[in-house]
């Protein structure tokens, strides 16, 4: 008894591996069959209200025909492991030759067990007969469940994955159709804007909210797309010399008109020429921008937003330090993952951000850490790799 236990254990740990549907399969026959010592197996799972073979060790065994009446459906259902001796199988298996032909003694069968639900059997065949206590039967569902916990995973798992494909189909799909419509939307309270700018009326005050949930409308929509060219490897980086003073200076300049109720304080210890490095201008912009709207997104209106600029010998550090809501421990280890939009009551955008922002800084070759505490704020350090 306690070698079967040992063996099961170990065709467990060898269950945790991530594995595929055409690697589980015959992982679980071959450990059923080292473990009972047999020389055949098939998993049957039930699928659309039907039990159904998905994987066998021979071309022989998808021949056989699954019986509803017969000892497979059986053990589904009583949740019983058993033995069938060769004489039983001849005297009710209408394809009885089939066995015969491949010399099988005895079937042994294993029902697959997760949360007191049966998903299906394993079937082991054997050239020998064979014969279990009670005890040694009640051990082979253990292990049935141990399988059956495998395959369950590999299920959800690949579900999972095809419905987060469906997800980013759907969302590339959309932001291609909405960006033409936006673009259009963008000229006309553009036009607006620059008709009405500097009077103070009711409608040229609508029309600034128009103009600037149009921008932020299109930036969102840019940001989908972006996502949607780093999954397919297709954002393209243009790399040359640039002044990261002047990327700073856009970004500042942008925030400004985003968001007038805050100031940006730069503190730049940089001497003459430690601003150049090798990087794509536009996509470092837009990272800087999108860390400059979280620390106004989640500050009060009127609070500071700090920027530290220096350098070492190999790179530069920008620090950016706002005192907004900060984040939790707990959060600090999600905030850079695809639509991770954390537990704050804030919730625009679709946490897509500093998803953005990881995949910029790694193409230049560099680094992200972010400090925080709630309540007091939080410190973001980039580091980019200098050009000389």
């Amino acid at each position: 008894m306690d070698n079967i236990l040992l063996k099961i254990h170990k065709a467990a740990l060898k269950f945790l591996s991530p594995l595929t549907p055409e690697e589980t399969y015959p992982l679980i026959v071959n450990e059923g069959k080292i473990l009972l010592k047999t020389q055949y197996g098939s998993i049957f799972l039930m699928q659309s209200g039907v039990l159904k073979r998905v994987w066998a060790s021979t071309p022989t065994h998808h021949e056989i025909r699954i019986r509803k009446d017969g000892n497979t459906y059986r053990t589904f259902k009583n949740h019983k492991a058993n033995v069938m001796d060769i004489k039983v199988l001849e005297k009710h298996h209408p394809q009885f030759e089939k066995f015969k032909k491949l010399g099988v003694k005895s079937i042994v069968s294993i029902p697959l067990i997760n949360h007191g639900k049966s998903i299906g059997v394993l079937s082991l065949q054997s050239t020998k007969k064979e014969y279990f206590t009670k005890s040694q039967l009640n051990t082979l569902i253990l292990f049935g469940s141990l399988a059956s916990l495998a395959i369950r995973k590999n299920q959800l798992f690949f579900e999972t994955k095809q419905a987060l494909e469906a997800r980013d189909l759907f969302i590339s799909m959309a932001a291609h159709e909405l960006r033409t419509p936006v673009t259009t939307i963008s000229g006309y309270s553009q036009m607006l804007y620059s008709k009405f700018a500097g009077s103070d009326t009711p409608e040229s005050r609508w029309i600034t909210d128009l103009s600037w949930e149009t921008q932020r409308l299109t930036h969102l929509i840019n940001e989908l797309l972006e996502i949607d060219r780093i999954k397919k490897g297709v954002l393209e980086y243009h790399f040359k010399e640039i002044s990261i003073r002047e990327v700073l200076r856009r970004a500042a300049s942008d925030f400004k008109m985003n968001h007038p109720n805050h100031n940006i304080i730069l503190d730049d210890n940089l001497k003459n020429g430690e601003d150049i490095i090798i990087g794509d201008f536009n996509k470092l912009l837009q990272m800087l921008i999108n860390i400059f709207d979280n620390a106004a997104k989640f500050s009060r209106s009127g609070t500071d937003i700090n920027i530290v600029l220096k350098s070492n010998k190999s790179h530069l550090k920008i620090i950016i330090k706002d005192k907004g809501k900060g984040i939790s421990k707990k959060e600090i280890a999600d905030i850079f993952d695809k639509y991770y939009r954390g537990k704050s009551e804030i919730k625009e955008g679709m946490g897509i951000g500093l998803f953005l922002v990881k995949n910029i800084i790694k193409q230049h070759h560099g680094d992200i850490q972010i400090f925080s505490k709630e309540n007091i704020g939080t410190k973001v350090e980039i580091g980019l790799p200098t050009s000389k």
